[in-house]
């Protein structure tokens, strides 16, 4: 149990230098953590894993322990998916592309061009070792987890699950009012 609370402390320290982001700064107030603290637990456990489904022209197999150790190949030509993925992305899109890779090494032409309001519409051109720099793994926006682990397979029909350690830490430290990931809901997220 030491160990794993080790392995916490160091995720959220890390977590906060992320591609040298700072988690960003707000005033704390203590009445409105308070009022929302079940709401966000709530979405902080839905955080810590995603699961996509999907159906078309679409090959893949895919065993990923961090993008740093990701064995696999794919292919997608429109295919339609269902997401529950990071960065609360809820909804469809459609994924065009294809990648390949080994450990860390690969390629990739990938795409989500179309969606719903709450899926990231991307580009994703990548040759060599993916980096934290790139735009989609954003630590705060960005619509990939650079250290999900999990795995994807499928042909015509095709599924996706990943779970996500930073989330973890984010979702354990939550009960103690420290929200790493800087997304918590407040008052203000209901206002929009």
């Amino acid at each position: 149990m030491k160990k794993f609370f080790a392995i916490l402390a160091v995720i959220a320290a890390v977590s906060g230098l992320h591609a040298g982001e700072m988690v960003p700064t707000q005033n704390t107030n203590w009445g409105e953590k308070l009022a929302l603290y079940l709401p966000n637990r709530i979405m902080d456990a839905l955080d810590m894993f995603t699961v996509t489904l999907g159906i078309g022209p679409v090959a893949e197999a895919r065993l990923m322990g961090t993008r740093l150790a990701d064995v696999g190949a794919g292919f997608s030509a429109g295919t339609y998916k269902l997401y529950k993925d990071h960065n609360r992305q809820y909804g469809i899109g459609v994924e065009d592309g294809w990648y390949w890779s080994f450990v860390s090494i690969g390629e990739e032409e990938f795409a989500v061009r179309e969606g719903s309001l709450l899926v990231d519409k991307y580009v994703e051109s990548r040759h060599g070792i993916p980096t934290l720099e790139m735009r989609c793994y954003n630590y705060f926006t960005g619509p990939r987890d650079y250290w999900a682990i999990g795995g994807s397979l499928g042909f015509i029909v095709d599924g996706g699950v990943y779970i996500h350690p930073v989330e973890w830490a984010d979702f354990v430290l939550g009960f103690f009012m420290v929200d790493i990931r800087a997304d918590d809901l407040t008052f203000d997220s209901f206002a929009r």
